[in-house]
């Protein structure tokens, strides 16, 4: 779907570095997002405004994502430590009715 999608966009250049934190999030939502009793699937936007792409992830809990520090021996917990060294920005917002929304945005001008 990413690649589909920045192809049609004429974002190709962007590709790789949206792979990668399109993988993280989405990896971070099925890690931390998704309990037994989930009323809602997680979803995958991809917005194109005039001078930056977002890549953006919801989840059903409220919960926030949190950037600790990483223990570099472990094989996992670097993700949004990735997702903010490969985007220009990246944060989240609660959604009405619960959830959130975790995102990245990298500058396209």
């Amino acid at each position: 779907m990413t690649k589909d999608t920045l192809t049609r966009w004429s974002l190709c250049d962007f590709y790789d570095d949206a792979a990668v934190v399109v993988s993280e999030l989405v990896t971070n939502a099925i890690r931390y997002g998704l309990c037994p009793a989930a009323r809602d699937p997680l979803r995958l936007v991809l917005a194109r405004y005039e001078r930056q792409l977002v890549c953006m992830v919801t989840d059903p809990t409220d919960t926030a994502p949190k950037m600790q520090e990483p223990d570099w021996v472990a094989e996992t917990g670097r993700g949004l430590h990735i997702i903010e060294a490969m985007s220009r920005a990246w944060g989240w917002t609660p959604l009405l009715g619960g959830g959130k929304a975790v995102w990245a945005s990298f500058s396209i001008s």
